[in-house]
C-alpha cells in the first residue's frame, strides 16, 4: 500500500510499496528501485527535494532515505529520545530544508544531510505545526492547531524569546564585552548570550534602565550602580540612572548625564556635577576639538570655550538621543534625522528625503565602515561609501519596528525590540528578494466597461484604466511598477506600488501593447504581464464627415443667428416688463402710503391733540404727539423699503391702533399677539401688508359699531416658511358695511391699494402671498364680525 505519491517539476509520479519505488509517465507504471534498504516496518513517504532528487521518509519516525545521484543513502535526524513523539517531515522544495514537527509540539530544522540548524534545538515549542508552505518570495508559512499561522520573512534570523530564562521579562538595554552579549529587562535580571547559550550574570536588580560596558575602565554601569567587568562585583552606587556616558580615550575621564545634567565620574566612583543641571539623555567629547556636545530636554549644546551655547538646525531646536564619532565627523541621532558636523559646524544632513526610515533616530553605532541606524521603524545599515541603506524591518523578519536597542558583535546585529531579542547578520538579509508575481486584475474603459484583450474599440473608447494587483509580504516601499504602452509611447515609465492604477486618455487610433513590469532598487523582475487592444480610426477624418460637418455648420450659424436675435428680443421685452414692474410697484407704496397717511386719520389725530390741549391735558398732548411724530416717521423711513422686518411691522401697528384707541376713547380695545419663539427680527415682509387691512377693519367694521371695540392682530408660523397674520375685529360685518356705503361710488382707498398691492407683488415671487376675508358668525347667523387672514411666504 502507498502512503503518498510525490509529483516532480516534468509531472513524473513517484510511490513506494513493499521495498519498491514505483515511477508513473505518460501512462506507463515502472519499477525504478527494485530493492529499498529496510529502515522501518512504517511506511515510506516520497518527497521531491530541491534538486528533483527523491527523498524517502520515514512515516513518524526521524528517518529517512536520501537519493545521491542513483543511490539512496540513510539519514538519522538528531531529535529527542522520547520514543513517545512521533515526527512529520516538510520539505522544502527552494532549498536545503527539512522541517521536523514533533507530535508534542515544535519544530526542528535540518539539511538533507541530517545536519542540524539552530543548534539542533527545538522551535516553537509552544505551537503545533500541521502544515508548511513556501511561497514565491521566500516567506516561510507554518500552520497551527489553534494558533493560527506563523509566518518566517528570514530563516537567517535567530529569535531566543522563547528561551525558559527569558520567561515575561520584557527586554530594554543590550551591551557587549569581549565575545559575550550582555542583555536585561524589567525583571532586573542581567543575563549574558554566549554562542546561543543564554546564562543569567546578575539578579535582583531594579528594572534595567541602564546598561553599559566600558572596555578601558573595564566597568559594567547599570542603572546607577557599577561593577566590574570580570566578575560583576559591586563597586560603587550612585543615586540617579544614567541616561548616557562616554569615556575619554585620551585620558581616564567619564562623563555621564542624568535627569540632574551633566555629571563626572571621580577617583572614588562618585558622580561630580559639572554645572550643568539641565535634563540630559546623550554624551560625547571630541577630545581632538576639544567640544563637548550634550543632547538635553531643551536641545542639542556645545561646551566650547568654557561657554554652553545652543546648536539649531534651520533656526529649530533639535532634540538628541545620541551622539557618536564617525571618522573625522560627529554624527547626531535626532528627532529631525541624522545631523553631521565636522567641527561645530553642520555639513550634511540624512532624512526620509535619503531612505531613511524615519526622522525620528533613536541610536546609531559606527562599525567596519557603515554606521547602524535604529529608529521606531526598523534598523538599517549605512554603507558610507556607497551611501546607501540596506532596512531590516517587520518585513524581512524583525519581531517589531519598536527597537529598544542594539549591539553588534562579530558583524551579527542582536537587537532587543517590544517583542524580544534577536540576531541577524545584515549579509545573510540583504540578498536579493524575490519579487512577488504581478497579474493586470481589470482594464476599464471610459470609467465604466470592462474589457478582455485583443478588444477592437471604437474612436470614443478611447481612456484606458489599468488596475495591477500583486501581493507581497515583504517591504513594499521599494517597490514600484515600470510599465510602457507600445503604439504610443516607445518609453518606460515608473509609478509607485501603492499606485496600482495606470490611466490613459484620449489615446489615438491605432494598435497598442500595454506592457507592466515590478522592479526593487536591485533588480527587474523577469516577468511581463502584456494587453492588446486597438481603437477604431476616428470618423471626423473620413471626407463625408467633413462635408456634413460643413453642412451642419453653415445650418448651425443661421439657425444661432435667428435665435440670437429672438433672444436678445425677449430680453428687451422682459427689461421694458421688469421696468413696468418696478415703476407700478413703487406706485402702490405711494398709494399705499397715501391711504395710510390719509387726511381722515391726521385730521382726527390733529384733532384730538387740539383737544388735550384745551382741556390742559399737556403730558397727553406731549405723548400723543411723540407718538404721531414716529408714526410718520415710520411711514416716510418705510416707504424707502421693500421689505421690512416684522418686528418693524408690528410696533408701526401698534402705534397707529394707540392713536386710533385714543380717537375711540374707553370704547375701543386693541390686541397684537405673537409667540416668544417667533424670530420677529429676522422674518421680513413687504413693506405697508397689514395696516391697510387693519385701518379697513375700524373703519368698516368698528366705526359704525356701538358700544365696546375690538381688534385683534395675531401672527403665526405655519410649515417654518410662512407666516400668517390673522386680523378679527366684532365690527358690525361685511353685509352691514355694504349697505351703509351702498351710495357711494367709489371702493374704499385702502381697501383697493391692498388688492393691487398684492397682485403687484405676486407677479414677482413663487409662493403667492395669500388673502382670505371671512365673517364671523354666532350660531344663529348673525354677525360677530370679520376676520381677514393673511398667509405670506417668508423671505431666505
Amino acid at each position: 500500500s502507498a502512503c503518498q505519491i510525490a509529483k516532480d517539476d516534468k509531472g513524473q509520479l513517484f510511490f513506494s510499496e513493499n521495498e519498491k519505488l514505483f515511477q508513473y509517465f505518460n501512462n506507463q507504471l515502472k519499477v525504478i528501485k527494485t530493492e529499498l534498504p529496510q529502515i522501518s516496518n512504517n511506511l515510506l513517504k516520497p518527497e521531491i527535494t530541491y534538486t528533483n532528487d527523491i527523498a524517502l521518509f520515514v512515516n513518524l519516525e526521524p528517518r529517512a532515505l536520501v537519493q545521491q545521484q542513483k543511490n539512496f543513502t540513510l539519514v538519522d535526524f538528531n531529535v529527542s529520545n522520547d520514543k513517545s513523539v512521533y515526527y512529520t517531515a516538510l520539505l522544502s522544495k527552494k532549498k536545503d530544508l527539512v522541517w521536523l514537527t514533533s507530535s508534542k509540539n515544535g519544530v526542528y530544522c535540518f539539511t538533507l544531510n541530517g545536519n542540524p540548524l539552530y543548534n539542533n534545538k527545538l522551535l516553537f515549542k509552544d505551537y503545533f505545526i500541521s502544515s508548511y508552505l513556501e511561497d514565491t518570495e521566500g516567506n516561510f508559512w507554518l500552520c497551527t492547531f489553534g494558533k493560527g499561522i506563523v509566518l518566517i520573512p528570514n530563516l537567517n534570523v535567530i529569535d531566543y524569546t522563547n528561551n525558559d530564562l527569558l520567561e515575561k521579562d520584557d527586554l530594554k538595554k543590550i551591551t557587549k564585552k569581549d565575545s559575550n552579549i550582555y542583555f536585561g529587562g524589567t525583571k532586573g535580571t542581567i543575563y549574558k548570550l554566549n554562542k546561543d547559550d543564554i546564562t543569567i550574570e546578575l539578579k535582583n536588580q531594579k528594572k534595567i534602565e541602564f546598561l553599559k560596558y566600558v572596555p578601558k575602565s573595564d566597568f559594567f554601569f547599570v542603572n546607577g550602580q557599577i561593577y566590574d567587568g570580570t566578575h560583576l562585583n559591586f563597586l560603587a552606587s550612585n543615586n540617579y540612572n544614567k541616561y548616557d556616558f562616554f569615556q575619554n580615550q585620551l585620558s581616564d575621564s567619564i562623563y555621564f548625564v542624568t535627569r540632574s545634567g551633566l555629571y563626572y565620574l571621580d577617583e572614588k566612583l562618585d558622580g561630580q556635577n559639572l554645572n550643568y543641571s539641565v535634563r540630559s539623555y546623550a554624551v560625547f567629547n571630541d577630545e581632538k576639538n576639544k567640544i563637548l556636545w550634550i543632547g538635553s530636554s531643551t536641545g542639542l549644546e556645545i561646551f566650547k570655550n568654557k561657554t554652553f551655547s545652543k546648536v539649531k538646525v534651520d533656526g529649530q531646536t533639535v532634540f538628541v538621543s545620541h551622539i557618536i564619532r564617525v571618522e573625522n565627523q560627529v554624527w547626531v541621532a535626532s528627532s529631525s534625522g541624522i545631523l553631521i558636523f565636522e567641527k561645530d559646524q553642520l555639513i550634511s544632513k540624512i532624512t526620509t528625503k535619503n531612505q531613511l526610515l524615519s526622522n525620528n533616530v533613536l541610536k546609531l553605532v559606527y562599525d567596519k565602515g557603515s554606521v547602524f541606524v535604529s529608529t521606531n521603524e526598523g534598523l538599517q545599515r549605512y554603507d558610507l561609501k556607497k551611501k546607501t541603506f540596506k532596512n531590516f524591518t517587520k518585513s524581512e523578519g524583525l519581531l517589531s519596528n519598536a527597537i529598544f536597542d542594539f549591539e553588534i558583535l562579530d558583524n551579527q546585529i542582536y537587537v532587543i525590540t517590544s517583542k524580544g531579542i534577536q540576531k541577524f547578520n545584515f549579509d545573510a538579509i540583504s540578498v536579493s528578494r524575490n519579487l512577488p508575481s504581478l497579474r493586470i486584475d481589470n482594464v476599464i474603459v471610459n470609467g465604466f466597461k470592462k474589457i478582455g484583450t485583443n478588444e477592437f474599440l471604437s474612436s470614443s473608447e478611447n481612456t484606458i484604466e489599468f488596475s495591477l494587483f500583486s501581493v507581497t509580504h515583504k517591504d513594499k516601499r521599494n517597490l514600484k511598477y515600470v510599465y510602457q504602452l507600445k503604439g504610443y509611447d516607445e518609453n518606460w515609465y515608473t509609478t509607485d506600488y501603492y499606485n496600482n492604477t495606470i490611466k490613459f486618455t484620449k489615446l489615438p487610433a491605432g494598435k497598442y501593447e500595454f506592457r507592466v513590469k515590478l522592479k526593487d532598487d536591485s533588480q527587474i523582475s523577469n516577468q511581463m504581464e502584456t494587453f492588446c487592444f486597438e481603437v477604431e480610426t476616428v470618423f471626423w477624418k473620413k471626407w463625408q464627415f467633413i462635408v456634413g460637418a460643413i453642412l451642419v455648420i453653415t445650418c448651425s450659424v443661421v439657425m444661432y443667428y435667428r435665435s440670437r436675435i429672438r433672444y436678445l428680443m425677449r430680453k428687451k421685452n422682459e427689461e421694458i416688463e421688469k421696468e413696468k414692474y418696478i415703476q407700478e410697484l413703487n406706485k402702490s407704496k405711494l398709494t399705499a402710503l397715501k391711504s395710510q397717511m390719509n387726511p381722515h386719520f391726521m385730521f382726527n389725530a390733529l384733532n384730538s391733540i387740539q383737544e388735550f390741549i384745551l382741556q390742559n391735558k399737556k403730558e397727553l398732548a406731549s405723548n400723543y404727539l411723540g407718538d404721531f411724530a414716529d408714526l410718520m416717521r415710520s411711514y416716510l423711513q418705510y416707504s424707502q423699503e421693500d421689505y421690512i422686518t416684522l418686528r418693524d411691522e408690528i410696533e408701526t401697528l401698534e402705534l397707529y391702533l394707540k392713536l386710533e384707541k385714543v380717537r375711540f376713547e374707553n370704547e375701543f380695545d386693541y390686541k397684537v399677539t405673537y409667540k416668544e419663539s417667533l424670530d420677529i427680527d429676522s422674518i421680513q415682509i413687504p413693506s405697508f401688508l397689514i395696516q391697510p387691512f387693519v385701518e379697513n377693519a375700524i373703519k368698516h367694521g368698528l366705526l359704525h359699531k356701538e358700544g365696546a371695540k375690538q381688534i385683534d392682530v395675531q401672527f403665526l408660523l405655519e410649515k417654518e416658511a410662512v407666516l400668517k397674520c390673522i386680523i378679527t375685529d366684532n365690527g358690525i360685518g361685511r353685509k352691514a358695511s355694504q349697505e351703509i356705503n351702498k351710495n357711494r361710488k367709489h371702493k374704499s382707498f385702502a381697501t383697493e391699494a391692498s388688492h393691487n398691492r398684492l397682485q403687484l407683488l405676486n407677479q414677482n415671487i413663487g409662493q403667492k402671498i395669500g388673502l382670505e376675508i371671512e365673517d364671523v358668525l354666532d350660531e344663529k347667523s348673525q354677525s360677530l364680525g370679520t376676520r381677514v387672514v393673511v398667509t405670506i411666504p417668508i423671505l431666505n
